[in-house]
């Protein structure tokens, strides 16, 4: 039951944030600007999917920060890679 939930999660933020950052450009803009401003680390990336598989969902209040607090690095650095890829896209097409 927990991995489901877990997972219910993780792909409900994934199919969301896209959909999201292309709709609200000031999201976009906000994100593109503290991402080149080197505020979010693609290091964090794997530590953070790692505790999202560790972390049980039924564990105690301390496991349970943990768990939001490595979902809210995950889906921040997705957003980011994915606003940057947005820009990068449209600048690409604009250039031809």
């Amino acid at each position: 039951m927990n991995s489901e939930v877990k997972i219910d999660i993780l792909f409900a933020g994934l199919l969301l944030i896209p959909i999201l950052i292309l709709a609200v450009p000031f999201i976009k803009n906000k994100l593109v600007s503290l991402s080149r401003g080197k505020a979010f680390s693609i290091i964090s990336l794997p530590i953070s999917a790692y505790l999202i598989y560790d972390i049980s969902i039924e564990s105690n209040v301390f496991g349970l920060i943990g768990l939001c607090v490595a979902y809210i690095v995950f889906f921040s650095t997705y957003a980011a890679s994915i606003s940057l890829l947005a820009v990068s896209t449209k600048n690409e097409d604009l250039a031809q």
